[in-house]
This record gives structure tokens, sequence and C-alpha cells, in this order.
């Protein structure tokens, strides 16, 4: 119902319930927030710069929610903590990567040679993105890893769909680590 912070891990002030948040598409990285309830905000400072964590944990998972970025904004979605459907202010992006809204993000190690520490990101199939400002939504359909009873892996994690905006941006894609 997002009426105040229930649910969440303890964050720092960056994080809030408001009653509406508004962006101009000009503007870099501002958001104007008014009073209320049932809409959850990020306003990252120098000195509050937090992820916001559910206070349970899942595996496979439904999530469906809408999501506004100023411009130049960037966040994510981590299912499990671990698996990212990145968001970033992507409007007017030809050729979308990994990087880009909607796109499964990289795994990243270190050890690899320089310049390909990062491996395995998936782009979106197109960019759908809207305009800074603009209310947009993602549609996610996960399921988690499988483990057998000595806990060794036995299925990769997938995301099963993913829809940005009403359109299928991923399907089926495997994802062998976070």
């Amino acid at each position: 119902s997002l009426e105040d912070m229930d649910g969440f891990v303890p964050v720092a002030g960056n994080w809030r319930i408001v009653g509406d948040a508004t962006a101009d598409r000009h503007t870099e990285a501002q958001i104007t927030t008014s009073e209320g309830q049932g809409v959850l905000v990020n306003v990252p400072s120098a000195q509050a710069r937090e992820n916001l964590l559910f206070d349970w944990e899942h595996g496979d998972i439904d999530l469906e929610l809408e999501f506004m970025m100023p411009k130049g904004s960037n966040a994510g979605i981590y299912l499990q903590g671990r698996y990212e459907i990145q968001m970033f202010d992507s409007w007017g992006v030809s050729r979308p990567t990994f990087s880009d809204a909607g796109g499964i993000y990289q795994r990243w190690d270190p050890d690899r040679p320089a310049g390909r520490e990062g491996y395995q990101g998936h782009p979106p199939r197109l960019n759908v993105s809207r305009a800074p400002g603009l209310w947009q939504r993602f549609r996610i359909r996960f399921q988690a890893p499988r483990f057998d009873d000595e806990g060794r892996k036995i299925a990769n994690a997938k995301m099963i769909e993913v829809v940005h905006n009403g359109v299928v941006i991923h399907e089926n894609v495997e994802l062998t680590g976070p």
C-alpha cells in the first residue's frame, strides 16, 4: 500500500513515501514530490545513496511496478538481491545495450582479463523507454535457480518474461549467475 516504510529493511533518508512525484524531462537528476502516500521515491544525496531492500526474501516471483526516471537517472531492480533488470534514462537510444532500461545487467569478474571483466549482459530486444518524467511499467516473471538436497545448483535462474511498457523485451533468458 506504500503508506509507510514497513516491509523494507531500514534505510537512509534517500528513500521515502510521498503522494506524487514529477520530473521535468529537460532537468538533469531532479525530482519534485508532494506529501502523501502511495509513491515510493528515491532522492539520493551525497550522504544518503543506499539501496532499498524488502524485509522478506523470494524465490520465483511475478513483479509488476511503475517507475519514473528523471533525466540522466540510473537505477535497477535486483531480484533476490542478485539478478538486475536495469532502470536507466534510455529515451532515444537507438541500439540499447545491457546497461539501458530493461537490460539484464552483465556479470562482473575482476579476475578476467582487462576489458573483459563484464560478461553475459543481455540487452532488451528494443528500446521502448519513455521520456524522462513519464511513468513507465515493468512486468517481470522470474524463476529462481534450483538446488538439490545437497545444495548443488541443478538449474540456473531465468527471466521467463520481461515486459517494458507493454512490449516483451526478454523471454526465457537463462542466467548462469548473478
